[in-house]
């Protein structure tokens, strides 16, 4: 095939990629993707979307595509290959993978960020990509098709050839969450709090060793085993509690705004973060985040859809609505709303995966009132006849 003349690679606006490793820099900074997973909110957000991402089954009419969404790698099971495709997607902007075929069929093949380079033409009408396999045997790929590559995108700013993370708007977070926690753990890192103070009482001076001989032995009368016991001063000393500043206390709480701005960038509901809502209810909480999984499986669905050239649906049920409480209840209100039938909702409920409707139970009761009916026509026949 005949590709055209290459310009520029395509590197999106927002940053530039390291060709070494997965950090992005931004405006002369730049936030390490495992860095950003230390961060223990990063980290369930992240968590959160690909493992629900991952959940959503993917199917097409086409056998042999469906094959391949069924068991995409041959490395790794479904779940998790889906998984990383979305968890890089989510920490870099940009997840790939590209596709391979051996005896047993077509594959895919996930890619780190930093070991491609995707290319422009200078006609802007064809995109490639340079693959490269660092510590592997394996020839590195030039001049790749973008039909062979899986991209998938986050928030492009460039036309849809690249995309964007949450983390680029989450840098000054981050380095706020992180200073907070340092200083945090630097004021009550012992249990005897800065914050005390002891005063002597005899007006005498003391030097650094009596100081520190005096302040030892406080330690170790108040602290550990001693915790919480009376206190006994010999009128040597006085003792006292200093409050903390005001300002040193909104610098403390700080880490709940970042949790805040985290989640707010993942498009996450702050509850699932750990902070709780003033005005959310379960309900709310579930809509809203019923709307985040759909803002991201799309990218995930067109772009396997565009590069099979085939429709590709998703069951989003198992990761919506693990144990079918929410198809419960919808069933329910239709049935109540006299939308549909309760035969019809049954067949629905029998259909689905809910955890207490199961077609076995149905088929059980479904037996025993055919039993009953049974029973109830013997004994009435019986009855005639006397």
């Amino acid at each position: 095939m005949f590709f055209e003349r290459r310009s520029q690679p395509i590197r999106g606006s927002g940053g530039t990629r390291s060709s070494t490793s997965s950090q992005m820099f931004f405006g002369g900074g730049y936030l390490n993707a495992n860095r950003a997973l230390r961060n223990s909110d990063v980290w369930t957000a992240v968590n959160i979307i690909s493992s629900d991402i991952a959940r959503v089954k993917f199917h097409s009419d086409k056998k042999s595509l469906d094959k391949i969404l069924q068991r995409p790698s041959r490395l790794a099971n479904r779940f998790n290959f889906w998984q990383s495709m979305v968890a890089q997607m989510l920490l870099d902007g940009n997840a790939y993978a590209l596709r391979r075929t051996d005896d047993s069929g077509e594959f895919l093949e996930f890619v780190q960020p930093s070991h491609i380079i995707q290319y422009l033409s200078d006609d802007g009408q064809t995109v490639t990509y340079d693959i490269n396999f660092d510590g592997t045997r394996e020839s590195d790929l030039k001049n790749v098709p973008a039909d062979d590559v899986v991209h998938l995108k986050l928030l492009s700013t460039n036309g849809g050839m690249s995309g964007k993370s949450p983390l680029t708007a989450l840098m000054s977070e981050i380095k706020l969450q992180e200073d907070n926690n340092v200083l945090a753990n630097a004021i009550f890192r012992k249990s005897a709090k800065p914050s005390e103070m002891l005063k002597l009482t005899t007006g005498n001076k003391l030097n650094k060793e009596g100081r520190e001989a005096i302040r030892t032995s406080f330690e170790e009368a108040n602290t550990g085993a001693n915790a919480g016991r009376i206190m006994v001063m010999d009128g040597t000393f006085e003792y006292s509690q200093l409050e903390v500043k005001s300002d040193m206390a909104k610098l403390l709480t700080a880490t709940d705004w970042t949790r805040a701005q985290i989640a707010k960038a993942f498009l996450l509901p702050s509850d699932m973060l750990g902070s709780e809502s003033e005005h959310s209810n379960a309900d709310q909480i579930r809509a809203m985040y019923n709307n985040t999984i759909g803002r991201y499986l799309m990218p995930v669905l067109e772009e396997i859809s565009m590069k099979f050239d085939n429709e590709v649906i998703a069951d989003i049920r198992e990761a919506t609505d693990l144990d079918g409480a929410m198809l419960e209840k919808r069933t329910t209100d239709l049935i109540k709303g006299y939308a549909i039938s309760p035969v019809l909702g049954l067949e629905i409920l029998k259909q689905s995966h809910s955890d207490l409707v199961t077609p076995d139970l149905i088929d059980a009761v479904g037996q025993e009132n055919a039993i009953g009916k049974v029973g109830r026509g013997v004994s009435n026949a019986g009855n005639t006849e006397l």
